[in-house]
């Protein structure tokens, strides 16, 4: 698959009138953070945000947020920056066209995150929620943010540790991204330079809970008449896999 036919796919996947209905109309497409307050997939995503944010104690400076999507990170990162110092980045015309809808004030660059067109020592901050295992590569991703960084700078990230492609395909997970464990996963942040790296083991909070409520949704969805029994075995199928396998791991990190 090119290119372009893999962000023809990707703008399908993320702007089909069912996943922007499990997202309650929010420009999100991740798999949030569950807390016990937590009701539904947008609050999750809230709570991702804060999650992540609040590994930048000091949240002054300009933040690049890499792999903008939609546009809702962008937004949410309004919260605590001004808008002339948030960017976004994306690969996705589609998506960026959206992204500026969704945070007309920001700041928005159609690019790729593996060859970043930006100077040495750009951004105080880089957030990346739940992109970084799409690059090709992830580790060129990361090569690119140590170098546009200022010296002391943060890289916030969510992120999914995949030991095979199987569940997700290889047009999403590149082969390269394949990671055995989270030892050599840390070990990757070290090889591109990264001093200091925090890991926070989520998994349960965020891809099991996740799908836990997507299978709700879906089963809601199926009483009501709205999809029918194929696609919903075919679906709930599907997660129960995802549920039950041991070889994905999502992180929460902070590296600089």
């Amino acid at each position: 698959m090119d290119k372009n036919q893999w962000i023809s796919q990707f703008d399908h996947l993320i702007l089909n009138s069912s996943t922007r209905e499990l997202y309650g109309q929010e420009a999100f497409f991740n798999v949030g953070y569950w807390q016990e307050h937590t009701k539904n997939q947008q609050q999750s995503c809230f709570d991702l945000m804060e999650k992540l944010l609040a590994f930048i104690p000091k949240k002054q400076g300009s933040i690049l947020d890499v792999g903008c999507g939609l546009g809702a990170t962008t937004k949410y990162l309004l919260n605590y920056y001004s808008p002339e110092n948030v960017l976004g980045i994306n690969i996705s015309p589609r998506q960026l066209e959206q992204a500026k809808i969704n945070a007309p004030n920001c700041n928005f660059r159609l690019m790729d995150a593996v060859a970043m067109d930006f100077e040495d020592n750009t951004f105080e901050n880089i957030i990346c929620v739940e992109a970084a295992f799409y690059f090709d590569t992830r580790k060129r991703f990361l090569q690119e943010a140590k170098r546009v960084l200022k010296p002391g700078g943060n890289l916030i990230m969510s992120d999914i540790l995949f030991e095979t492609t199987k569940y997700l395909g290889d047009w999403t997970v590149p082969q390269a991204n394949v990671t055995n464990s989270v030892e050599d996963y840390k070990n990757l942040y070290q090889q591109v330079g990264f001093e200091s790296l925090e890991l926070i083991e989520a998994t349960e909070e965020c891809w099991f809970k996740h799908f836990r409520y997507m299978k709700k949704w879906l089963t809601e969805d199926f009483q009501r008449g709205k999809i029918d029994e194929k696609e919903y075995n075919f679906n709930v199928t599907a997660i129960d896999d995802l549920l039950h396998t041991s070889a994905i791991t999502y992180c929460l990190i902070r590296g600089c």
